[in-house]
Formats: structure tokens, sequence, C-alpha cells
């Protein structure tokens, strides 16, 4: 008796190719007003002054937090744990020579790779050239989950 099998690609794997450079113990700056978690695959951005990170919300931030730098890849964080306090111990994927699954990518605050950093210069990037400059690139993928004879 004949068997089809059907395969499952739907799994793609966030970083789709090349080396990655993660730093394993970061801290992430307390939100005393989050109100959702903090989720793998969110774009994150560094504060200059203290040195921790927090999810790049704003464009026009003027202490760091205005420029993307690197992509959260620990277990999901709760509201209550940022609420309470920082968050220490947790890996951020700060460059290398990669392609990432753009649609895994999580940018809050309704911003997207073509926002304008707008913040303390001239030369006008986008998300995506400050991702690019760190060697971070991203691809769209395509999901197959059903094939056909």
């Amino acid at each position: 008796m004949p068997v089809q099998s059907e395969r499952d690609s739907s799994n793609v794997p966030f970083i789709l190719s090349g080396i990655s450079f993660v730093s394993e113990a970061e801290t992430l700056l307390q939100d005393a007003g989050r109100a959702t978690p903090l989720v793998y695959g969110t774009l994150m951005a560094k504060v200059a002054a203290s040195q921790k990170w927090v999810p790049f919300i704003d464009e026009t931030e003027t202490d760091g937090a205005a420029i993307p730098q690197g992509i959260y890849l620990g277990a999901d964080i709760t509201a209550a744990e940022l609420v309470a306090g920082d968050v220490v111990d947790r890996p951020i994927l700060e460059g290398g020579s990669l392609t990432i699954d753009v649609q895994q990518l999580v940018i809050e605050n309704s911003k997207l790779l073509t926002t304008v950093i707008t913040v303390g210069t001239t030369d006008l990037r986008t998300v995506r050239d400050h991702l690019m400059a760190k060697g971070i690139f991203t691809e769209t993928t395509v999901d197959i989950t059903e094939f056909e004879n």
C-alpha cells in the first residue's frame, strides 16, 4: 500500500543563515509602565547612560534608545517581570553576518523596517539600514504547508 507523506515546513528558524554574535548575559531595563510581554525576536535598543536594553519603540529618543542595536533571543518575559525591575542574563543578537526571517521580527509601537531614525543626525537612515550596518539582513520567507502531486 502506498503511503503519502506530508511535510510541514512551517517551522522556519529565526536566523536563516550566517554567523551571529549573541551576548548571553545582557540586562533589560525596568519598564514600570509595561503592559505586554516582551517576546522572542523583539527589536531592541540600548540606553547610552546605563548600557541596558529596551525595546525599540521611538525613533526620536535622545538617550540612545532611538537606534536599533539588537534583537532579543530569550524566552518571553512577562510584563510583571519588567514592571518589577531590571531583568538580567538575557541573550541579545548584536550582529554578525546573518539573515533573519523578517516575519518573525517583532517591532513594537507600530514601527517598521522603513521607519527613519530622526534623532541627532543629518544622515537619516531607516531601521533596516541600522540592522544592515550591524550585519543583520532581513529576508522574507514563504511557508509551504501543503504539497500537491
